[in-house]
């Protein structure tokens, strides 16, 4: 009887209308919003421009749509500070792996990988991403960089927070920029053990709670105590379609801003 009544009461329900219209909102499944159908560029570059707003921060954002080749930067100019560069150096190793130079399954220390210590690295651990740096040493990072047209991208090295630990100046870039890095990891996604490898970079993070739902993430998420912050992450949706989101901030009044202003991009889908 409930239940009979229940569904005669969203029947007679408006279909119209802001308010009245539409299914309940307690009856949506969170997990099911973000579909590839609802994708609107517009509607992100509103969001991008609402988050260049946030007060406490010099922020930047850029956008792809990967389906079409459509996107945008919008930024307040100028390069950011990203804090720890996971995504240059995991970006780098990927790459080189496609290249033959320095294949993800190399020995970097102990019995761990380079694609092992991409894993670590993605949920937080500045010790592996500092393995990764000794193998994949600066000397090919640097020039990567260039080869690749991110004359923006400046790569410092990893900060360390053990006592004494030597002082890094920091790692520079711009949303083009880690834009960029981030499509060289989307154009390999196809491939289940980069899915692997690069699959969740929120975990453990503020924005945890949106992995695990119908849209997947992949990427990269700064995790240093440094005065900024980058997140870059590819939303992939079902059907297959994919976008890529870039914030960074720095110049920060606290900490989390690059997580608030990714939400609202999040939203936006």
């Amino acid at each position: 009887m409930t239940i009979a009544l229940l569904f005669a009461v969203l029947a007679a329900a408006p279909s119209t209308g802001s308010k009245q219209g539409g299914v309940p909102s307690i009856l949506v499944n969170p997990d099911t919003l973000v579909t590839s159908s609802s994708v609107s560029i517009s509607d992100l570059r509103n969001a991008a421009r609402d988050v260049l707003e946030l007060e406490g921060g010099h922020f930047g954002v850029a956008v792809k749509d990967f389906q079409t080749g459509e996107s945008f930067v919008e930024t307040e100019g100028g390069t950011f500070d990203i804090g720890s560069p996971e995504l240059i150096v995991c970006a780098c190793a990927i790459d080189l792996d496609r290249s033959g130079v320095m294949p993800l399954d190399t020995i970097s220390s102990r019995n761990e990988t380079i694609g092992d210590q991409i894993i670590m690295a993605r949920e937080g651990n500045l010790e592996a991403l500092t393995r990764i740096t000794g193998r994949v040493q600066p000397d090919l990072i640097r020039p990567w960089l260039s080869q690749k047209g991110f004359s923006s991208t400046t790569f410092s090295g990893i900060q360390l927070y053990w006592p004494g630990a030597p002082q890094v100046e920091p790692n520079k870039s711009t949303p083009s920029d880690c834009m960029g890095m981030l499509s060289l990891i989307e154009s390999r996604l196809d491939e289940a053990e980069i899915r692997r490898l690069v699959r969740n970079p929120f975990t453990r993070t503020d924005l945890e709670d949106l992995q695990g739902g119908s849209a997947t993430l992949y990427g990269f998420s700064s995790r240093g105590l440094n005065a900024g912050e980058c997140r870059a992450a590819i939303v992939s949706m079902p059907g297959g379609r994919r976008v890529g989101i870039v914030v960074l901030a720095d110049d920060l009044c606290c900490a989390g801003k690059a997580d608030v202003a990714f939400r609202m991009l999040w939203e936006s889908l």
